[in-house]
């Protein structure tokens, strides 16, 4: 029970985090290519986020396996952290790909 806490906190922080990235980049008024450019800087930002918590969670378990003088709760955390941050770009993908098949469905 105290994990799910921990990591209901961690995609809350995450959650809160892409939405401050989504408001920074993308304008409130403006035409369609400003809104499609910032909402794809702000992906990317994600992406490029997500890859750099799986490269340090790969890093910490690289040297663990080598014998190196590692602290087995960082590389615990960073895995942790890791694992939540794919789950949110999972969770967010599925929620994208509804979104654009409701749109499909949709009647003119």
């Amino acid at each position: 029970m105290a994990i799910q806490g921990i990591g209901s906190g961690l995609l809350m922080d995450q959650l809160a985090g892409m939405e401050r990235t989504v408001a920074k980049r993308m304008p409130l008024a403006g035409s369609a290519g400003n809104v499609a450019e910032g909402m794809g800087k702000a992906l990317e930002s994600a992406i490029r986020n997500l890859d750099g918590s799986q490269k340090a969670a790969d890093t910490g378990i690289s040297q663990l396996v080598a014998g190196e003088p590692v602290d087995l709760h960082q590389v615990m955390l960073q895995m942790e952290e890791s694992m939540v941050k794919l789950n949110l770009a999972l969770q967010v993908r599925n929620k994208v790909i509804e979104a654009y098949q409701e749109i499909q469905r949709m009647q003119i």
